[in-house]
């Protein structure tokens, strides 16, 4: 029994929205002042004591020494009054010289680095330099309420639209100052690229894409969050210094998308690959996405593909994979921010052979 192919759906009426390209003003700056106390033990530690003043003269850096008061600990505060930010360190100052902080120690033999931190905390106060840290430097409010914006449907698909159209029809608030400039010579959205009812956040993904790129959170110096426009990182890092394509699922495979573990009949001969892809969105009603860009770096042209499955009982899950599999394609299950499952279609990775 063959797979029957179902018709398309009919286009969605395009968006009137225009695309806004430019950035909004730059934010007033905020005034950082930086203090830092180091506590000792009765003895306490003189000598470093005094080398330690001399370079947090050069630090411009105030710097009090003084005994510590009981279980004191450590700490990085900070308090906001208007455009001024006051950024305290409680750190330790022990017998050999070192002075110690949150996570972090620093030798007399290399005042450097501690210099830089100090400049950090400066600049982004006293959550300190975004860039590396987990959740994108965001702290876990500022995170939990991008996601839940992230997490907002886009109820129409975009494909045939220009790209900043398409981007500007998902409705990013204007707070989080995406600059369109980065994007580049316009470009048509093309064919399923976008799922209906798929998140803000993994649809942004998605569109930027197609160009090759990517968005981030970034912390600004004052404090407030922006998504910013940037090229992938490559290797070990891809995927955790940017936004991903969707998740990996949180519950199994079957819990998430139970309609892809269907059983069905399936005979196909030569049949067109976007047809197959496009019917098993319809029936499960589950998205299939392609990465259009992944595939053209590959040289792979989708419509140019064609599927040939012998007849069989199968799951739909199964049959993603007959019919991406022999054309060096895989199936990846996803899920959007607002835990909706989705098929995303990319070429196989190759790892590099080890010759060692």
């Amino acid at each position: 029994m063959s797979l029957v192919l179902l018709m398309l759906i009919g286009s969605v009426a395009e968006s009137k929205a225009q695309p806004r390209r430019k950035a909004a003003s730059s934010r007033p700056e905020i005034r950082t002042t930086v203090r830092v106390e180091l506590l000792t033990d009765r003895k306490g530690a003189p000598l470093a004591a005094q080398r330690w003043a001399k370079l947090f003269e050069q630090f411009k850096v105030s710097l009090r020494i003084r005994r510590g008061i009981g279980g004191e600990r450590t700490a990085v505060r900070e308090k906001i009054s208007g455009r001024n930010r006051q950024v305290t360190v409680i750190g330790k100052l022990d017998r050999s010289g070192r002075i110690l902080v949150p996570g972090k120690s620093f030798s007399p033999g290399n005042p450097t680095a501690l210099g830089a931190w100090l400049k950090e905390l400066g600049t982004f106060g006293a959550k300190g330099n975004p860039s590396g840290q987990p959740a994108f430097g965001l702290s876990e409010g500022q995170f939990n309420s991008l996601f839940e914006s992230l997490s907002q449907p886009v109820r129409s698909d975009l494909s045939g639209k220009p790209l900043t159209e398409a981007i500007a029809a998902l409705g990013i608030p204007a707070a989080l100052r995406l600059d369109l400039s980065r994007l580049g010579p316009d470009t048509i959205v093309p064919p399923r690229t976008n799922g209906t009812g798929l998140s803000r956040g993994s649809t942004l993904a998605a569109l930027l894409a197609i160009r090759g790129l990517a968005f981030r959170p970034r912390r600004t110096p004052t404090g407030q969050v922006e998504l910013q426009i940037v090229k992938p990182s490559i290797g070990k890092s891809a995927g955790t210094t940017t936004w991903p394509v969707g998740w990996p699922p949180r519950l199994s495979r079957l819990k998430t998308a139970r309609p892809l573990f269907q059983i069905v009949p399936v005979e196909l001969d030569e049949a067109a690959f976007l047809d197959v892809i496009d019917a098993i969105t319809e029936k499960t009603k589950i998205p299939m996405l392609i990465d259009h860009h992944a595939l053209a770096d590959r040289k792979i042209d989708p419509a140019k593909l064609t599927v040939t499955v012998p007849a069989k009982r199968t799951s739909w899950f199964q049959l993603q994979k007959s019919v991406t599999n022999p054309h060096h394609l895989t199936r990846d299950l996803r899920i959007d921010e607002a835990g909706k499952p989705f098929v995303l279609v990319t070429p196989i990775q190759v790892k590099p052979i080890n010759k060692k």
